[in-house]
C-alpha cells in the first residue's frame, strides 16, 4: 500500500442479491441497478433516495441505488439474520436464488439511513405519491435511530474489489423451521 495515500475509511455492509446478479458482478467486476428493475410502485421512494445521494455528491450516473445493510436489529455492524432475509424476500426471489454479498465499501459512497424511517417514506409513497424531501431528512441521523431499528446503506454500485464473500442463502419458501437468529 502507498504510505503517502490517505487511508479511506470503509464500511462493512451486506447486500441481498439474486444469484444471477452475483454472477454478473463476478464476471464484469461491477454491478449497477437499472431503474427498470426497481418495483414501479416503490420507484418514487427510490428516486427520492437517489436525489438524497446526489445531494451528498454520491453520483449514480443514471442508475438506481443499490441497497445494503450496515447494522441490523439495533446492533451496530450486525449482519442480517435468516429472519430478516425471510421478512424481506419474496417466495419468487427465494426460488430463483439469493446470495448475501459481504463487502468493505468506501464510506464516502455510502448513504446510511434509518430503515424504519425509509419504510415510513415508502408507506407515504404508496398512499399519496412523492414525499417532500425535508419531511424525511431525519432518516439520515442514524445515531438517533430507535434501539430496534436497522441501518441501511444505499450505494451507487457494487465493485468486485470490495467483496469479502458471496454466499448462497439456504432458504426455501415452504419451510419455517429455521433458526431465525442465525446470521446469513
Amino acid at each position: 500500500m502507498d504510505e503517502n495515500r490517505p487511508h479511506e475509511t470503509t464500511c462493512t455492509l451486506w447486500s441481498f442479491q439474486t444469484t444471477s446478479a452475483c454472477e454478473l458482478l463476478e464476471k464484469t467486476g461491477t454491478l449497477r441497478t437499472d431503474w427498470q428493475l426497481t418495483p414501479i410502485n416503490w420507484r418514487p421512494a427510490y428516486q427520492w433516495m437517489a436525489a438524497a445521494m446526489e445531494r451528498r455528491q454520491i453520483l449514480l450516473n443514471g442508475f438506481a441505488p443499490v441497497w445494503a445493510w450496515h447494522s441490523c436489529d439495533g446492533v451496530l455492524q450486525a449482519p442480517p439474520t435468516m429472519g430478516l432475509a425471510r421478512d424481506l424476500l419474496t417466495d419468487l426471489q427465494i426460488l430463483k436464488g439469493i446470495c448475501v454479498v459481504e463487502m468493505n465499501v468506501p464510506a464516502s459512497i455510502c448513504l446510511l439511513s434509518s430503515y424504519q424511517r425509509f419504510n415510513d417514506l415508502l408507506d407515504l409513497v404508496l398512499d399519496k405519491g412523492a414525499p417532500i424531501y425535508e419531511d424525511f431528512c431525519d432518516m439520515f441521523e442514524v445515531l438517533l435511530c430507535s434501539p430496534n431499528d436497522s441501518i441501511q446503506a444505499t450505494l451507487p454500485y457494487l465493485d468486485m474489489t470490495w467483496i469479502l464473500d458471496i454466499r448462497q442463502i439456504d432458504l426455501k419458501p415452504d419451510r419455517w423451521d429455521y433458526d431465525w437468529q442465525k446470521l446469513v
